[in-house]
């Protein structure tokens, strides 16, 4: 930004860089991305879904082989089967090139430059990555490629204190650099996935790289306390859940109680209220529930006035499905200039995307693997709508708060970082504050109110726990490793007449060191 880029540069450039020191693992040039971008210049937010598309010759998603999820849904182990059937098109390099062609400032061949320092200098593996290598081990040893990924260290396994070099990582930037990102979708890159995503099973055509649009779409928005709150479109069920239960909350007038963390009666109005919006989206759950409300409608006050009411006794519904979650990064800045960008950008899956396959140096996610049903709702070949929702507060005509969360719990951590700091809250407590989880291990065959609430292990005291099971709420504790797992990684930032706080979630991953 020192030499005079916008926003959208620094959150691209932040965003490449995020995925060549994170060695493809939880983010991937191969990936996907959503950006809320507001433009200080015409006063408007803009939302863009750089997200998954599927092939045009996959006809039967639901005999997709599973991802294996058993660490954030204990029981839900993967499924046998050819794994180029788990893969989809990547959305996030065309939606980097199409950000900064609407947005950017700076050559966007610069904005490469650090992504391809660290691909070519390489990243000295942690403890906590060398962990992941011999976890995922059996995974990417099942392919030649994956194979000579994990020997970018210097031998047959990643160790802590090795270098880990991206040669081809660094090869496919420049090229990228040069020539846009035709390179992937319709260049060298796009042949050798085709290639080795057929030789996998998988249904990938050149004509389905080649296609490949990022969609731009209308923002979806709700009223909390004074601020306006812009979320990507009402295809995005995490959007349509995070201002519901922003709507809800407000109706509710819950920003006059205390701190969830310290106030049983705020913690029981968040859980309730997120309960309902973030898992009664089954079709027959909101039809029967709630008259069969599209989203738009459930961001209406006259939605939540009729509605905020009626939550206990809508608690006694079965729920519907949720989604697992996925890993990812978070990206939010400020410019100069008032723009504002919130980005995140994920692989949908677990370490190193869950099928060994492997293109040019990039880890391939198995995404399809979660998304078997959105793939059967759309046409072959369709684009998959989006889960990841970051949002833009704007308050009399500026902008005051801009969140990118992601992960499995990034509806309730939204929900309660806005509710909180929309409410008077300091970021800094805010993100210090324990995390809300979302609990996907949940049997819907029991209603709403059964579902118990996750909880860090050790967060809150027993007489805490007692008070909330007065209000009808069981809690459940979680360990420190099954937490990791669960919870949203926030990045947050505050803008109050030209003054700007961040401040992001504690416990973030950190995967090497780029000395």
């Amino acid at each position: 930004m020192r030499q005079g880029g916008t926003a959208a540069d620094a959150a691209i450039a932040t965003a490449l860089t995020q995925v060549s020191t994170s060695l493809g693992s939880v983010v991937s040039y191969g990936g996907v991305a959503e950006l809320v971008y507001y433009e200080a210049s015409t006063g408007r937010v803009y939302v863009m879904d750089a997200g998954w598309t599927s092939y045009a010759g996959e006809t039967d998603p639901a005999s997709i082989p599973n991802m294996d999820l058993s660490l954030i849904k204990p029981g839900a182990a993967g499924g046998a089967g050819a794994q180029g059937r788990k893969t989809l098109v990547p959305g996030f390099m065309a939606g980097m090139e199409a950000a900064h062609l609407r947005f950017g400032r700076l050559p966007f061949r610069t904005l490469f430059d650090p992504a391809i320092w660290y691909a070519e200098h390489g990243v000295v593996v942690s403890p906590l990555l060398s962990s992941f290598f011999q976890a995922e081990q059996p995974v990417l040893a099942r392919t030649e490629e994956g194979r000579g990924f994990l020997a970018q260290a210097g031998g047959s396994m990643p160790k802590v204190g090795d270098r880990f070099m991206q040669p081809d990582v660094a090869r496919l930037l420049r090229g990228v650099a040069e020539q846009g990102s035709d390179y992937m979708y319709r260049g060298p890159w796009a042949e050798d996935f085709v290639r080795i995503v057929r030789r996998e099973g998988g249904a990938a055509t050149l004509e389905d790289l080649a296609r490949y649009r990022p969609v731009w779409e209308r923002p979806l928005s709700t009223r909390f306390a004074a601020a306006q709150v812009y979320a990507p479109g009402d295809s995005n069920v995490s959007a349509c859940a995070i201002l519901e239960s922003l709507n809800l909350l407000n109706a509710e007038h819950v920003g006059r109680l205390g701190s969830y963390g310290a106030d049983p009666l705020a913690f029981a109005a968040l859980a309730k209220t997120l309960r309902l919006a973030e898992l009664g989206h089954a079709p027959g759950y909101a039809e029967g529930a709630r008259g069969g409300e599209g989203c738009r409608t459930r961001t209406q006050p006259t939605y939540a006035k009729a509605t905020a009411p009626r939550i206990d006794e809508l608690s006694e519904r079965l729920p519907g499905g949720a989604d697992p979650g996925h890993h990812s990064d978070s990206v939010v800045v400020v410019d100069r200039w008032g723009n504002v960008a919130a980005l995140v950008h994920s692989i949908n899956a677990v370490m190193w995307g869950d099928t060994g396959i492997v293109v040019d140096g990039v880890p391939i996610s198995g995404a399809a693997a979660i998304y078997q049903a959105r793939l059967a709702a759309v046409p072959p070949g369709g684009h998959i709508a989006s889960d990841m929702a970051p949002v833009i507060a704007i308050e009399q005509g500026k902008p005051v708060l801009a969140i990118a969360a992601i992960g499995v719990s990034l509806v309730p951590e939204t929900v309660r970082i806005a509710g909180s700091i929309l409410s008077g809250a300091d970021p800094k407590s805010v993100a210090a504050a324990p995390p809300l989880l979302a609990n996907i291990d949940t049997r819907y065959d029991r209603p709403l109110k059964a579902r118990p609430e996750l909880v860090p292990q050790g967060a809150y005291p027993p007489a805490f726990s007692a008070e909330l099971a007065d209000q009808d709420l069981s809690v459940t504790e979680v360990s420190p490793r099954r937490l990791d797992a669960l919870r949203g990684t926030a990045a947050f930032a505050v803008i109050d007449h030209g003054r700007r706080q961040t401040a992001e979630a504690p416990g973030v991953v950190v995967f090497g060191e780029g000395r």
